[in-house]
């Protein structure tokens, strides 16, 4: 608790939730499915008379990114909700969004160009532009900078890559980088790691039926830098 000032990549089992604490502001990006492990794992990281998260921003409407979202409404004061400018009709994502409305927490729509920033952290969000076919290819991606940056991908596969490397190019180089979609080959895209050139490439993964993260990500990832896994090696901590 000593740590004023850390990002953390949770072990939270098949999902994604980082964290972001600095003296005065708490981030969450996405919260995972499990609310009981997002909830221990974010009170290990937090002072426990800290019950305040400023933004929290949720990729898109995939259950392992923001189900865990109705407990932390429930036990902090979450301040703002930024979503991605894709509607969805998850039933429980609009059932979450109508529970954020009735404690009168302002939800912000966040686009390609948004930018939130205080006296530590600088979230730049580079997609999407535009709307999707595939939910997956609506994920909220954020650079973010502190003392080291950060790219978080969400779930964005080949469309939502290929948008990224034609427009911000020069933006995706990160010290630490959020593996898409759990390590799935269908996010799998040497160009697009070529341009980030991660020192450490964070999947966050849990036991699941879909074989993430797969083994050809793997191997190409190891040309990167190095690879955490939180299935093998929990949750990350990078001081900042």
């Amino acid at each position: 608790f000593n740590e004023k000032k850390l990002v953390a990549f949770l072990d939270i089992g098949q999902g994604t939730s980082v964290l972001f604490k600095n003296k005065k502001n708490v981030f969450l990006y996405d919260t995972g499915k499990f609310s009981g492990l997002t909830i221990r794992e974010i009170d290990k990281n937090l002072p426990f008379y800290n019950k305040k998260i400023d933004i929290l921003f949720l990729s898109h409407s995939d259950k392992d990114h923001y189900l865990a979202a109705f407990e932390i409404l429930k036990r902090y004061k979450v301040r703002v909700i930024g979503v991605s400018i894709k509607e969805s009709n998850d039933f429980d994502y609009l059932k979450l969004l109508n529970l954020a409305k009735e404690k009168k927490i302002p939800i912000l729509l966040f686009k390609r160009g948004s930018q939130v920033f205080d006296n530590h952290f600088n979230f730049l969000v580079l997609h999407p532009e535009k709307i999707y076919e595939k939910e997956n290819d609506n994920s909220l991606v954020i650079k973010v900078k502190g003392k080291n940056s950060f790219l978080l991908t969400g779930d964005i596969e080949k469309k939502a890559i290929q948008s990224l490397i034609k427009c911000c190019f020069d933006l995706l180089k990160a010290d630490y980088f959020l593996v898409p979609h759990h390590g799935s080959r269908y996010s799998l895209d040497e160009k697009f790691y070529s341009f980030i050139q991660p020192k450490i490439s964070i999947i966050q993964v849990g036991k699941n039926f879909y074989g993430h993260p797969h083994k050809e990500v793997i191997e190409v990832l190891k040309n990167f830098g190095k690879i955490w896994r939180t299935d093998l090696q929990k949750t990350l901590i990078v001081k900042e």
